[in-house]
């Protein structure tokens, strides 16, 4: 998921405007995550219901749950639904009305420090590996934004009350794919990191070599090119390719060959390149392999 967030709101993904929401508390950072689930009607996917509910403009005639509930004014930052799409209803820098009565850590009313997400699904079916992705990649998007030091179940801050997202929601599974994108994304920041620095020291070419430097066999294309051609035109395309097609990036350590390389280069200052490949060995070395 390649997102940004502007002014509290997540871009290109579906936006719809919910009335219940308000004004965080002064000085008040958002620190907690919490993980709901919801179906209307219950253990039924897939209507426009749950949009319907926290706009507002649930119909208590088309089902006859509905009667019970349509006059809540509830709401949540997040949906997602089985085939993973995400709906927003409130910005992330507004108080949605998700938690409800609730305490976190001894910190009561968690809608004024929290984000909601909520899980298109219910406490006796699994989730599926769409919604668990893109929470995963909306999780890792939030901590990069937002000063999230928690994440929970709304059972556990609202215990008696609550018992979403229930017990079939695998939270080993999620935070194993959190810390997955957390990794990628420190491998891409790093590789560009990599780019500029080479674009600093003008090694970074606008023109690839000939077509026969690719053929080489040799590690590091040692008979065909230059070490920071092989970087530009062969290793970081190759590790692009690999993260977009979200396969496991080998352990790898260039820092050596790099060093080496590098010895009798007196006219540019390299060490900065050098530290920033080093980086980036131990960033490939000390990733965690999803189970």
């Amino acid at each position: 998921m390649s997102a940004k967030i502007v002014d509290g709101r997540i871009k290109n993904i579906k936006q719809v405007k919910s009335p219940y929401y308000n004004d965080r508390p002064i000085n008040q950072p958002i620190s907690l995550l919490v993980i709901h689930n919801i179906s209307l009607p219950p253990k039924q996917y897939g209507g426009p219901y749950v949009e319907q509910l926290f706009t507002g403009k649930l119909d208590p005639n088309e089902h006859p749950y509905f009667a019970e509930i349509y006059q809540l004014q509830v709401s949540s930052h997040l949906f997602i639904r089985r085939d993973g799409e995400i709906i927003q209803f409130v910005p992330f820098d507004k108080r949605a009305w998700h938690a409800g009565k609730s305490v976190f850590e001894g910190k009561e009313n968690c809608n004024d420090f929290s984000i909601g997400i909520e899980m298109e699904g219910c406490d006796s079916d699994d989730f599926t590996q769409a919604q668990y992705q893109q929470l995963a990649n909306v999780t890792t998007l939030l901590k990069q934004n937002y000063p999230i030091k928690n994440i929970t179940g709304h059972s556990d801050i609202a215990p008696g009350r609550k018992t979403d997202p229930g017990p079939h929601f695998n939270w080993h599974y999620y935070q194993k794919l959190v810390n997955q994108q957390t990794q990628i994304n420190a491998i891409i920041n790093q590789l560009n990191s990599i780019k500029y620095e080479l674009q600093h020291l003008n090694l970074w070419q606008p023109s690839p070599p000939a077509p026969e430097a690719f053929l080489s066999e040799q590690p590091f294309a040692l008979d065909t090119m230059q070490p920071h051609e092989w970087l530009q035109w062969i290793f970081i395309p190759r590790m692009q390719a690999l993260i977009d097609a979200k396969s496991e990036i080998p352990k790898f350590a260039l820092h050596p060959y790099f060093e080496e390389a590098f010895k009798e280069v007196q006219e540019i200052e390299v060490n900065k390149l050098l530290t920033l490949i080093k980086q980036l060995d131990e960033l490939a070395t000390n990733q965690s392999i999803v189970e």
